[in-house]
């Protein structure tokens, strides 16, 4: 890019209009959100105060509200994988059109002087499909929309080993309609920010999170987690029992823009605090995981211990089908369950064999316990053999598969 010309910038008048315009106004966002959890994301930010919420979109769901709520999403719903700020949307037939476009979007009210930029573009069904051409032509608007500010940003394309932080801008054009959206999370939000140890194959966060909300976890006092690999449903229990903002702990996008207030954020992620910790049953809770593997059983435990979750969760090395439940009353009991499927699972393994001993065993030692059980297929779910009143399908790692849900009755 060209250096940035000499150009007179009235900064109060422009931090006016950032005050305005972006803090002072009502916006449009978009949460993304995992397969098959559209509601239940839904549901979520309704909890956290998020009431403007519209119909859902394909892949996650919208809602209008002003920058603080984007920051309570981002920091409190633990189903959502990130949270776009909508800028634009427009019809364009010609990349000089394409331009102008871009250019009309006042980014120096988004993006700070001398942000990287990273650009996100998916083009289909349109004139302008050329997705290297589509970024040329959205790089030089935003240069010379800045420039005009008398600022700068790094448009230069991100190597794949730059590790370096970055606004990402998101371009979706379907039939010659433009969507134009600014990622306000940053790393995906199922990185929680707790530095955890994998094994495996470990699901997202953000997908566990859903499962146990779908399961209806606020109203268990006992998770049981008996194929836990790297812990993930325990450290997603842990959060919700302990009355925890899932994300309050890591950094995001939106913390580099211009409208971004640091002291107002951290009055936010107080007054969050507060309120997950008001909402949360009073009472003793307790998790159990475990795993045959004792190197995957070392791994949950160190995560746990790292999340400071260690005095809320047990964690043992053992074989499921040898495991005896815990002396509580089964109707306050969660047992939640991803089994080996898949490339976790050997390839000589009779996998409906498997199920069929696990669906015996879940009869047989846990009866009138809560149960979601991850199945890969109609013919596997036939062997488990287990009745559920919800069943929601989804892909996992591209492989389709059911979460399978039986809920117990809630306490008069």
């Amino acid at each position: 890019m060209s250096e940035t010309p000499a150009v007179a910038v009235n900064e109060k008048a422009l931090a006016r209009r950032i005050k305005d315009h972006i803090v002072g106004s009502s916006h449009e966002f978009f949460a993304v959100v995992h397969p098959g959890f559209v509601d239940t994301a839904r549901q979520e930010l309704l909890q956290l105060g998020i009431k403007a919420t519209k119909e859902q979109e394909t892949g996650g769901v919208a809602f209008a509200g002003k920058l603080e709520d984007a920051w309570r999403a981002n920091l409190g719903a633990g189903t959502l994988s990130r949270v776009l700020m909508r800028l634009a949307r427009f019809k364009a037939t010609g990349f000089g059109e394409f331009r102008a476009r871009l250019t009309a979007i006042p980014w120096e009210l988004h993006l700070a002087a001398g942000a990287r930029v990273a650009f996100s573009i998916q083009a289909g069904r349109s004139r302008l499909w050329h997705e290297g051409k589509l970024r040329e032509e959205a790089a030089r608007a935003i240069a010379e929309r800045l420039a005009s500010y008398g600022r700068q940003a790094d448009l230069s394309p991100a190597r794949e080993s730059d590790t370096t932080a970055c606004q990402r801008v998101f371009i979706r054009i379907d039939e010659n309609r433009c969507q134009v959206s600014l990622d306000s999370s940053g790393e995906l939000l199922y990185k929680r920010g707790l530095g955890k140890l994998t094994e495996g194959a470990p699901l997202r966060e953000t997908f566990a999170c859903g499962v146990l909300r779908e399961a209806a976890i606020e109203r268990c006092r006992v998770l049981i987690d008996p194929f836990c690999g790297s812990g993930t449903f325990a450290l997603e229990a842990g959060a919700i029992f302990s009355g925890r903002p899932v994300n309050s702990g890591r950094a995001f996008a939106f913390q580099d823009w211009p409208s971004f207030k640091p002291a107002r954020f951290q009055h936010l992620r107080e007054e969050l605090a507060r309120e997950f910790k008001e909402h949360t049953p009073a009472g003793p809770r307790k998790i159990y995981c475990s795993d045959i593997d004792p190197k995957a059983a070392a791994t949950a435990r160190r995560n746990l211990e790292l999340a400071g979750l260690a005095t809320l969760a047990e964690v043992d090395q053992a074989d499921f089908f040898h495991l005896h439940p815990p002396a509580c009353d089964p109707a306050g009991v969660l047992l939640v369950m991803n089994p080996p499927y898949g490339a976790r699972q050997e390839h000589d393994a009779d996998i409906a064999s498997l199920y069929r001993r696990i669906g015996d065993k879940v009869r047989r030692d846990y009866a009138g316990c809560a149960y979601a059980i991850i199945v890969p297929g109609l013919e596997i779910e036939k062997a488990l053999g287990l009745p559920h009143e919800k069943k929601i399908v989804f892909h996992n790692g591209g492989i389709p598969v059911a979460l399978l849900i039986h809920q117990t009755p809630p306490r008069l």
